[in-house]
């Protein structure tokens, strides 16, 4: 397994691509290391892809860019600033609160990067903000994206897991709202200490005239989790209705969708899902390679050997799944660690749902941390800030969000609360 890994690694060090990197590194050690046919990668990179689960990740985010296309983004972001009003630092919160609007449809970190971004880093600059720090709010809120339902995160741990897709996103909810909060306290700090300037002063009319306007983006993510969370469609079902009622919002009610527009709102799709399925199915193959080599019992009994303490060993976990976020993407870490980490789980009473959480969480914050984090290079291309100047402004973003994955490691009520109080007919 060390041969099979130290290959990835000089791969990436290299500069080979993700999926490139674990697809190679596989098919090598198979070749020189093992008796099996390399028909075994074409296989195992088949069976990864093809998981009934994992249909409903291109819903999702076709979902989301219809969003952007119609404008349904850009009058939540309106609705967001109505509300927050004229407080100190306004345009952070603002940031924060359009991220959770947005991650309500697209289930993804890039996707709110870049819609909230585009709008609220040149809006934030504008208004007297140092453009590094709008661009390390707008980075920092993204993070939510992958926790708040629906997640696409979620549907690739249940993919691989076995949990639960909809008691996932029922467990994410308020974890996702902390971090929100968590995020916003951290603004409000910054500005009292730096002085940051005043959100805009709206009227009563502009409060009730942005939310008509915002109100069919709103009634999106309603329908997506009502029918989730009330286990009358499937998560796939429901990415299926997310796309549906976009297009009627953008075609017939707003008006701001063409079916010109239509072939480059697939097209971006098309790319992102290709770019994903890619990865997780050249990671699935490389999980299959780990878990023959490692026999998942002697894993978890080495965990036990190492620490009988549960808070212990969730510290370890988390530092480690911490650590390889920042030399790998979060969808490969995720389909190769969660085999071999679950009977771990199991062994100290972790519920897989909560750990699901704990693991996506812990993930979020590699968007963020170089070598790899794609958010940050994502929020330096909308922003034009280079990212050494965006990681200045992150670090008290990077405190409390590891703060928050400790809190709800350590107090699991915080995602199961939800789960047992609604879970019964979640699908």
């Amino acid at each position: 397994m060390a041969i099979l890994i130290v290959l990835m690694l000089i791969l990436l060090v290299l500069g080979i691509p993700v999926a490139y990197a674990i697809g190679i590194s596989s098919m090598l050690f198979v070749l020189l290391m093992t008796d099996m046919s390399p028909l075994i990668i074409a296989q195992q990179v088949s069976a990864g892809a093809d998981t009934l689960v994992l249909l409903a990740l291109p819903f999702f985010l076709l979902a989301g860019e219809i969003m952007n296309a119609a404008g349904i983004t850009k009058r939540l972001t309106r609705l967001a600033m109505a509300i927050i009003g004229p407080a100190p630092g306004g345009l952070s919160y603002v940031v924060v609160i359009a991220n959770i609007l947005v991650a309500m449809v697209s289930g993804a970190a890039i996707a709110s990067a870049a819609a909230v971004g585009s709008t609220m880093i040149p809006m934030m600059e504008k208004n007297g903000f140092e453009k590094g720090y709008a661009a390390a709010v707008n980075a920092a809120s993204a993070t939510i994206g992958p926790v708040i339902p629906p997640s696409i995160g979620f549907i690739i741990y249940a993919s691989v897991s076995g949990a639960s897709v909809g008691k996932l996103f029922l467990a994410g909810a308020l974890p996702g709202i902390l971090i929100a909060l968590a995020i916003m306290a951290v603004c409000t700090f910054l500005a009292r200490m730096s002085g940051h300037p005043k959100g805009p002063r709206h009227s009563v009319q502009e409060l009730r005239l942005s939310f008509l306007a915002a109100l069919p983006g709103l009634l999106m993510p309603v329908i997506i989790l009502g029918g989730i969370f009330s286990g009358l469609v499937t998560p796939t079902e429901a990415g299926v209705l997310a796309v549906g009622y976009g297009l009627v919002v953008g075609f017939f009610v707003h008006r701001t969708l063409r079916l010109s527009d239509l072939p480059h709102i697939l097209l971006i799709t098309a790319r992102r899902s290709a770019s994903v399925l890619f990865i997780i199915a050249c990671a699935s193959c490389f999980g299959f390679l780990v878990s023959r080599e490692v026999d998942t019992g002697v894993f978890a009994t080495f965990f036990q050997s190492f620490t009988d303490q549960r808070w212990l060993m969730l510290l370890v976990v988390t530092g480690f799944i911490l650590l390889l976020g920042t030399v790998m993407e979060g969808g490969s870490i995720m389909i190769i660690l969660t085999p071999l980490l679950m009977p771990v789980m199991a062994s100290y009473g972790v519920d897989a749902v909560h750990f699901g959480v704990i693991f996506q969480l812990a993930i979020m914050i590699g968007l963020l941390t170089p070598p790899v984090g794609i958010l940050l290079f994502v929020i330096a291309g909308v922003s034009q800030v280079p990212v050494t100047r965006i990681l200045r402004n992150l670090w008290p973003f990077y405190l409390v969000l590891i703060a928050m994955v400790l809190v709800v490691a350590y107090v699991p009520q915080i995602s199961l609360f939800l789960v047992d109080l609604l879970g019964g007919n979640v699908k």
